[in-house]
């Protein structure tokens, strides 16, 4: 992984002239066009959407799709494209399988959004700049579907085709391992390398969260660092701290030839600039650079969790240290299949497990343990068409893992046919996350307020209560 200057700033060109490349087809196809936009489904704090854009005039090689929400609407994820959001304006480019709308062809663009108040749909779109006709698009809203229907309920969490109400038992009550699916998995990439930028694209058009880990003192010379970043992080990505400089811990083999020559440093400048440069308001967890163990420490006062590079999965309620969690490595050349045999075996085990992508090809830098992108995003949709496997963020999973934790050793008081938990939530837990429960019978409340059980047999509890009482 350790590269010349030399290597990186051709890096730099060549992701330079593909930018040019694509402005130049952008610039010489603008084009006429139709758009149907439509709700595919709404519920309290979020919606499903779908764009058709459909080529009314010249084939268009390359396009670039704007509109501006009018309700204050915010994406959290899209396929088909890669979509940047600047308060309400949003710019989608196309992915590298849809560049091209021969004339009268649709390209299908997809997303979910957040909402906190109407749901007005947009007016106004353009394609390479030339205004779009919008057809059939001004309809209302569907409403909420009754106990999910398959979106995310008002805890924000994915709901699987089937709820798995197994779990962790503590008293008369059981934590859902997983949020009620069998296993889980994370996607995650080191190094933010240029095969990374250059698929970005591919990886987002799965339509699943997922994990870069970045080295931030690559940003001056990469092309297209923090604009890649920046849309991931609009997408529903997250962004995690891989260092500044990505060294081993006696500053050996940097990626970049400076060092800051001190480990806090090296972790605090990274998280400092991913913080100020992308719409990310903290950073959660990191990735200890070359799987070096004595980040850890460090790591544990900054993070929720920090990722190793040693072989492994992780169960509900374990004893797997959160500052050097394991995964699976990719190896030089390896399948989609292989890929979904470890997915498998996490399903089988109902265990969580982690990926570690390094080089994406095709690509002309190749800097560590090339994986085929075809063979990643096809593992990827499989752990996605599965069905009872939650793909998501190494934040989002961690965060239910390690509040499955806390909950389970939470301390547990009983008087009568009351029960209630007091819990002290970990430094770093992000805020607004939810565990799922089950109960023989009773009410769950907090701080006095009932928890409405939801159609699919579960309670959502939130842990930044920091208390659950249950009466029998």
């Amino acid at each position: 992984m350790n590269r010349s200057k030399r290597v990186r700033a051709a890096a730099g060109l060549l992701l330079l002239a593909l930018c040019g490349a694509s402005q130049v087809g952008l610039a010489q196809t603008a084009a006429s066009c139709s758009i149907a936009y439509s709700v595919v489904s709404q519920w309290n704090s979020g919606f499903q959407g779908d764009v058709k854009i459909t080529n009314a005039g010249s084939a268009v090689a390359g396009w670039t799709l704007t509109w501006t929400f009018p309700s204050g609407q915010a994406l959290t994820q899209l396929w088909n494209g890669v979509a940047t959001q600047s308060g309400a304006a949003v710019t989608v480019m196309n992915a590298s399988f849809d560049a091209d709308i021969g004339t009268g062809s649709t390209v299908d663009v997809g997303f979910t959004a957040s909402l906190s108040g109407t749901n007005t749909a947009p007016t106004a779109f353009a394609l390479n700049g030339a205004s779009c006709t919008v057809n059939g698009a001004a309809s209302a809203p569907p409403p909420p579907p009754a106990g999910g229907g398959g979106t995310p309920p008002a805890d924000g969490l994915p709901l699987p085709a089937a709820v798995a109400l197994q779990g962790v038992v503590t008293g008369p009550l059981t934590i859902l391992n997983w949020g009620g699916f069998k296993a889980a998995t994370s996607w995650t990439f080191d190094d933010s390398q240029p095969s990374q930028i250059a698929h970005f694209a591919d990886i987002q058009a799965v339509g699943v969260p997922v994990t870069y880990y970045i080295v931030t003192g690559l940003a001056p010379s990469l092309a297209n660092y923090d604009a890649t970043w920046t849309a991931a992080v609009n997408a529903g990505d997250e962004i995690g701290n891989h260092t500044e400089d990505h060294c081993h811990t006696n500053f050996t083999q940097c990626i970049t030839n400076m060092n800051t020559g001190n480990l806090n440093t090296e972790l605090d400048n990274d998280t400092n600039y991913i913080t100020q440069h992308y719409p990310q308001k903290a950073v959660w967890t990191g990735a200890s650079p070359y799987g070096d163990t004595g980040y850890d420490p460090d790591a544990s006062s900054r993070f929720l969790v920090y990722r190793g590079v040693a072989g492994g999965s992780i169960r509900p309620n374990d004893t797997t240290d959160p500052f050097n969690l394991p995964c699976h490595l990719a190896a030089q050349g390896e399948t989609a299949a292989q890929f979904n045999a470890a997915t498998d075996a996490a399903r089988s085990a109902g265990a969580w497990q982690i990926f570690l992508i390094h080089t994406i090809t095709p690509t002309s830098q190749v800097w560590f343990n090339p994986v085929a992108v075809t063979d990643v995003t096809g593992a990827m949709t499989h752990a996605k068409t599965v069905g009872d496997t939650w793909v998501d963020s190494v934040v989002n999973v961690a965060a239910y893992w390690r509040g499955l934790r806390v909950l389970a050793a939470a301390t547990r008081t009983t008087s009568g046919t009351t029960t209630t938990w007091n819990w002290t939530l970990p430094p770093h837990f992000p805020s607004g996350k939810f565990l799922r429960v089950t109960i023989p019978s009773g009410t769950l409340s907090q701080k006095g307020a009932a928890i409405a059980k939801n159609s699919k047999g579960f309670f959502s509890v939130p842990l930044d209560a920091g208390s659950l009482t249950l009466m029998q």
